[in-house]
């Protein structure tokens, strides 16, 4: 153990919470946890082979279709951001808007309908998020919203104004698109006030902080200059959730999906912490209802939950599997689903996470519904 890695964990463990948010209440228990990526949602449905236009009962029914008979469905996450919002928003830039007609007319199919459908939503005075907030509540689930910490995707409808206005806080490393630099504080700032107006937004239990995607954070720094700008900044969106529930009344969630050192490998403790982030110290300090371990994008059938457990136990920690094999490329098979649920609860996780579930519809293959009654409790996984 390396003495800076030492000083950091001391240093952050020693912050004075700010939240009795698991203190005499009882944890929530959740079984299976499922992300809705928010560009294919918002251009597949049900039997669709590829973008289409989609309806408001498309969205419904993407909400209702996990909550099938037997379902061991207790949590969704919608994803509302990649840099940009999917929604008119008045602190950021809304998808799509910065594109001129001649960027406009070298977008994919995908790209293009996805865009399209979410202004003809708009036009008609309809948020499809609203939409399927209020349909998870109306099937009685918990519904949060998933925050993109630092997508890396290209494209010209993804730029944003703050992207464009302040280049001296690119990342400019190869393969990170569209990222900022949380060294500073302006770009902190931005964040919160995005992630602020989304919780205000929306009728929504909480939100995740998805910071496995994309899994890079600061341009330079020690570790311990990273973590600790990290607390501060996580430390303040947890008083503005707070100030958020007391006008609710009632408690809302922060989740956080551990990012992992490098794109190719699981999330680690220690990797974490490189890349700025200590979810010990916010367990710890009362900051985050849960934790998510999982890989970028692609699954593996020995995801190391078990040294994140003997680390935090005072809230859940969930597995993720993701929906691609990553030697094939294919999307996982209800068998593969199911092995990697069992050694997640092998590892005595708390929850099965999955990531991205409904995306295999940007191509021609339905999600593996089935599995939604298979994976989500421990020791009977088929």
């Amino acid at each position: 153990m390396s003495r800076l890695w030492l000083l950091t964990l001391v240093t952050t463990l020693v912050l004075a919470p700010t939240s009795a948010t698991h203190a005499g209440k009882p944890v929530r228990s959740r079984r299976i946890l499922v992300n809705y990526d928010g560009c294919s949602t918002l251009f597949s449905r049900k039997g669709s082979q590829g973008p289409v236009r989609t309806t408001v009962d498309d969205l419904k029914t993407a909400v209702r279709e996990v909550s099938l008979p037997g379902s061991q469905v207790d949590t969704l996450l919608l994803c509302v951001n990649a840099q940009v919002m999917y929604y008119p928003t008045k602190v950021g830039t809304m998808l799509g808007t910065l594109a001129t007609p001649e960027q406009k007319k070298k977008w994919p199919s995908r790209t293009r309908q996805w865009c399209d459908n979410l202004q003809h939503f708009l036009d008609r005075g309809i948020d499809p998020w609203a939409v399927m907030v209020a349909e998870a509540k109306r099937q009685k689930k918990e519904v949060l919203l998933s925050f993109r910490m630092n997508d890396g995707h290209d494209g010209t409808h993804l730029e944003t104004r703050f992207w464009r206005k302040h280049p001296e806080y690119h990342c400019f490393k190869p393969d990170q698109g569209h990222t900022l630099d949380y060294g500073h504080q302006a770009v902190r700032d931005h964040m919160f006030l995005l992630i602020q107006e989304a919780v205000r937004r929306y009728d929504c239990d909480g939100i995740e902080l998805d910071f496995n995607r994309f899994p890079i954070l600061f341009k330079g720094g020690t570790t311990a200059e990273r973590v600790a700008k990290m607390n501060s900044f996580v430390k303040r969106l947890r008083v503005m959730l707070d100030r958020e529930g007391k006008k609710r009344k009632r408690h809302l969630v922060m989740g956080v999906r551990a990012p992992t050192e490098d794109y190719d490998v699981a999330a680690t403790y220690q990797g974490s912490l490189k890349v700025g982030c200590d979810p010990v110290a916010w367990a710890k300090n009362g900051w985050i209802d849960f934790l998510t371990v999982s890989r970028f994008l692609s699954v593996t059938f020995d995801l190391p939950v078990a040294p994140w457990k003997k680390l935090i136990t005072n809230i859940p920690v969930y597995g993720c599997i993701e929906i691609v094999e990553k030697k094939t490329g294919e999307a996982l098979t209800p068998r593969q689903y199911r092995r990697a649920a069992r050694h997640i609860w092998s590892e005595r996780a708390d929850g099965i996470y999955l990531f991205n579930f409904l995306i295999t519809r940007e191509g021609s293959t339905e999600p593996a519904f089935e599995v939604l009654n298979q994976l989500g409790n421990p020791g009977v996984v088929p």
